[in-house]
């Protein structure tokens, strides 16, 4: 199970790096695109460790169905930035065209939120975890809908992303125990 906890560390690790260079550059370039596509690639991953972690002392239905529509969510998007990338649009441009791409993100903001949720009922982890999840996905999801500085969700998804290092590095310290 701890190579799940590495690719998580990983994933979210990649989006740091892409979002301090977005925030830096003020916009998109070719780093962001493929650090975003290796964020994907990992992150699910991560996210489903610590399901299997927090589920470890009881059966955590809503846990498990947050962790893998995640997953499904990750995959579902692993090619998009760089499809946006080659577009040349940008991404509510590009949405408007190929739609489809609406479904991974719903079901990542789903996901998300019942991930957030159970982190709050199992008390497992700190409550503070799961309310920086909660609050993350929201910002993420609600910045470009009510048209909020772009910076904001940046620096959301840092903390976001941080807080997703800190529950995979807790979780490898009580596996090694």
């Amino acid at each position: 199970m701890n190579y799940l906890l590495y690719a998580g560390i990983l994933g979210f690790s990649f989006w740091i790096c892409s979002e301090v260079i977005e925030i830096y550059l003020s916009g998109y370039n070719a780093a962001v695109y493929y650090l975003t596509a290796l964020y994907h690639v990992f992150a699910g991953f991560g996210v489903w460790g610590l399901h299997k972690i927090q589920s470890g002392q009881c059966k955590n239905v809503l846990s498990a169905f947050g962790a893998a529509t995640t997953l499904i969510a990750y995959v579902g998007v692993i090619y998009f930035p760089i499809e946006v990338m080659h577009s040349g649009l940008t991404i509510p441009e590009f949405l408007n065209i190929k739609p489809i791409y609406k479904i991974p993100g719903a079901l990542w903001l789903l996901g998300m939120l019942m991930f957030g949720v159970s982190v709050l009922k199992s008390k497992h982890f700190p409550i503070w975890t799961g309310v920086v999840i909660l609050l993350g996905a929201g910002i993420f999801v609600a910045t470009p809908l009510l048209n909020w500085p772009a910076k904001l969700a940046n620096v959301s998804n840092i903390l976001l992303a941080a807080t997703f290092i800190y529950l995979c590095t807790i979780s490898l310290r009580q596996t090694v125990k």
